[in-house]
């Protein structure tokens, strides 16, 4: 029984961690240039990462055919997207930059469809709707308050681009594992991020900065990505990438509470309707993802395939 168990709280934890890792970063970024925070983060990770891979028996490579697609890979996977996402969270509340980030696998499904790589069924296109409704929903577009935050729209784009990340990158998961994409990946971001994120530190006391953000700094450079990370994949490895997907849709659930006792959040209903409503969809879209409309409504008994 407590084998069974072990899994499924990993991946518990790995969603916690994310969750946590928002609410703690927006606490920081209110004490720390966003981008310092962010660089700062890849200085470390990006070493960590190689002697990760190294320790896992990876051999790090890079065929001239991929590099290319490996420069997509780090600018939309790291690079381009850190300047979103953080950016994005300090003009925003971690509920929302949970919630819109989580829209990529959404914009991953319009990619790949509009590319032709996948034929995408009807009821994951319902799924798709719904998300969106409650976007509007929860952007306050049938309550008399709408307003589309700064940090929302960047967080949104940020979802977009590294929906990128996920279409190139499954091309290259035949030829590179999981831990030796991440190493070098990352290394290429932090390229990119290096033009806004040196001026950043330059501008950065650091002697002035208190345990309390030191600490959140600490955690979110060896959290989010170089402890979880491998969890999540071996998640995938031994239950499969859809069922493990479905555990996604807890990070922005948790980010909302871990706001509430952390930065005494609290939130509009219209809010809580409209994330309800655009977890449902994204829930939808997955759970319906090899099904088409046409065949639940003629075979209303037909089970769905996970």
């Amino acid at each position: 029984m407590l084998r069974r168990l072990l899994l499924p709280l990993a991946l518990l934890y790995v969603v916690l961690a994310w969750a946590l890792n928002t609410v703690l970063a927006k606490q920081a970024v209110a004490q720390m240039d966003p981008l310092a925070f962010t660089f700062s983060r890849f200085l470390v990770m990006t070493p960590l990462a190689f002697a990760l891979a190294r320790l896992g028996g990876n051999r790090i490579h890079v065929a001239r055919r991929d590099v290319p697609a490996l420069l997509v890979c780090g600018a939309c996977g790291f690079g381009v997207y850190q300047y979103f996402w953080i950016v994005g969270l300090a003009h925003t509340t971690p509920f929302a930059s949970a919630l819109l980030g989580a829209m990529s696998p959404i914009f991953t499904l319009a990619i790949v469809a509009l590319l032709g790589h996948e034929r995408v069924r009807s009821g994951r296109w319902l799924g798709v709707l719904i998300a969106f409704a409650g976007i509007a929903i929860f952007e306050g577009a049938f309550s008399g308050a709408a307003t589309l935050r700064l940090g929302d729209l960047l967080t949104l784009c940020g979802a977009l681009v590294f929906a990128g990340y996920n279409v190139v990158s499954a091309r290259l998961l035949d030829r590179y594992t999981p831990l030796e994409l991440l190493a070098i990946t990352m290394a290429i971001g932090t390229v990119i991020i290096a033009p806004g994120g040196i001026p950043a530190l330059a501008r950065t006391d650091f002697a002035a900065l208190g345990w309390d953000v030191w600490w959140r700094l600490i955690y979110a450079t060896l959290f989010p990505i170089l402890l979880t990370y491998p969890v999540w994949s071996y998640g995938i490895g031994r239950i499969g990438a859809a069922r493990v997907s479905i555990f996604s849709f807890l990070v922005p659930v948790l980010t909302g509470l871990l706001s509430v006792p952390i930065l005494h959040a609290s939130f509009p209903r219209y809010e809580l309707l409209g994330a309800a409503i655009c977890i449902a969809g994204m829930f939808v879209a997955n759970l319906l993802g090899r099904v088409s409309l046409t065949s639940i409504w003629s075979q209303r008994t037909l089970p769905l395939e996970r």
